[in-house]
C-alpha cells in the first residue's frame, strides 16, 4: 500500500510539473524566424520557463494589452515602433525594470537607446529603406532607386509596395522620417506621390518583403532586417538605406499587471545579454544589435551603425 501511494504521488508530481512552469507571453510584431530563435534559446537556458508568442501588428498589439485585465496581461511587448511604447507607458501599461546591462551605450547618434524613464529598453536597432528584386528590375528595365524622392518618379508607377501606416510601425516610421527630413508640406507631397506609384498597400508589413521576394513587386519600403534577411536567405534581392533615413531602437518592455513579472524580466534581460544579442546576427534574422561588441562576430559587409 505504501508503494502504491508513492507511485501515485510520483505520477501526480510528474503531471503537475507543466503547471509549475512560468509562462512568458510575448506580444510582438516580429517574424517567426526571430521569435522562434529567442523562444528556443531562452527555454534552453531557463527550462522551467515556457515562452508563448502572440504575433500581432503594432496597433493590434497595443489594443490587446489594453483589453486584458491586470493580473492577466502578457509579460512582454516587443516591437519596432518607438511611439507604441510611448503610448503604453503613458497609459501606465509598462512596468519600470532595472536590469543589469554591460557594454550597451546610452545613445545611437543623438537618439537614446533606452527610455530615459526606464519603462522600456532598446533591444535592437532598426533602419528603414527599400529592397528590390533584381530579376524584376532587370526585366522591367528599372533603375535602382537611391533616395526616397526617387520613388516619386513616373517610371516606378505600379512597381512599388508599402504597408499601411495606420497598421504598420515600419511605414509609420518611414513616413515620419520623410516628414522630418523634408518638412510638413513637401514631405506629405512626397509621401502622396510615392503612394500614387504603389502597386499595393499591404495590410501587414510582412506582405511587402514577401511580395518583393516572389517577384510580385519590384521595390518595397521595408525595415532593414526584412531586406537583409531576404538576401541572406538566397532571394534575388538587394537592400539599401537612402541618405535621409533613421536608425532607431526596436524596443522591448515588461507589461504592467502581467501574470509572471519576474519571468518577463528574465526574458527581457536575456534578449539584452551577449547571448541574446548574438542571435540577431543569424542570417534569417539579420538585425542590428544594440551591443557594439556583438559586431565582432558579424559577417563581412554587415551594417554597423556604431
Amino acid at each position: 500500500m505504501q508503494v502504491n501511494w508513492f507511485v501515485i504521488a510520483f505520477a501526480a508530481g510528474i503531471l503537475a510539473n507543466p503547471a509549475l512552469a512560468d509562462i512568458v507571453t510575448v506580444v510582438t510584431s516580429f517574424p517567426k524566424e526571430l521569435t522562434e530563435a529567442y523562444k528556443n534559446a531562452y527555454e534552453k537556458k531557463y527550462p522551467a520557463d515556457k515562452v508563448e508568442i502572440l504575433n500581432k501588428g503594432t496597433s493590434a498589439g497595443i489594443a490587446y494589452v489594453r483589453e486584458q485585465s491586470a493580473g492577466n496581461r502578457p509579460e512582454i511587448f516587443w516591437a519596432s515602433a518607438p511611439d507604441a511604447f510611448e503610448v503604453l507607458a503613458a497609459e501606465k501599461l509598462l512596468q519600470k525594470v532595472d536590469v543589469a546591462t554591460t557594454g550597451i551605450p546610452e545613445k545611437i547618434g543623438s537618439y537614446p537607446i533606452n527610455d530615459p524613464e526606464g519603462m522600456y529598453r532598446g533591444q535592437a536597432l532598426a533602419g528603414y529603406g527599400f529592397m528590390w528584386n533584381t530579376r524584376y528590375m532587370n526585366a522591367h528595365k528599372l533603375p535602382v532607386p537611391k533616395e526616397w524622392s526617387d520613388l516619386t518618379k513616373p517610371i516606378y508607377h505600379g512597381h512599388i509596395a508599402t504597408s499601411s501606416p495606420s497598421r504598420s510601425g515600419t511605414s509609420h516610421l518611414t513616413f515620419e522620417t520623410i516628414l522630418q527630413g523634408e518638412g510638413w508640406d513637401p514631405g506629405w507631397r512626397q509621401i502622396l506621390q510615392i503612394a500614387g506609384n504603389a502597386a499595393a498597400v499591404t495590410e501587414r508589413s510582412f506582405g511587402v518583403p514577401d511580395g518583393v521576394q516572389n517577384g510580385q513587386f519590384g521595390i518595397g519600403i521595408v525595415i532593414d532586417f526584412f531586406g537583409l534577411a531576404a538576401k541572406a536567405s538566397g532571394f534575388p534581392t538587394e537592400f539599401a538605406y537612402p541618405s535621409g533615413t533613421a536608425i532607431v531602437p526596436a524596443n522591448i518592455g515588461v507589461v504592467a499587471g502581467a501574470k509572471n513579472v519576474e519571468a518577463g524580466k528574465r526574458f527581457l534581460q536575456f534578449t539584452l545579454s551577449e547571448e541574446g544579442q548574438q542571435l540577431l546576427l543569424d542570417p534569417k534574422i539579420s538585425r542590428l544589435p544594440v551591443l557594439p561588441a556583438a559586431y565582432a562576430k558579424a559577417p563581412a559587409g554587415y551594417p554597423n551603425p556604431f
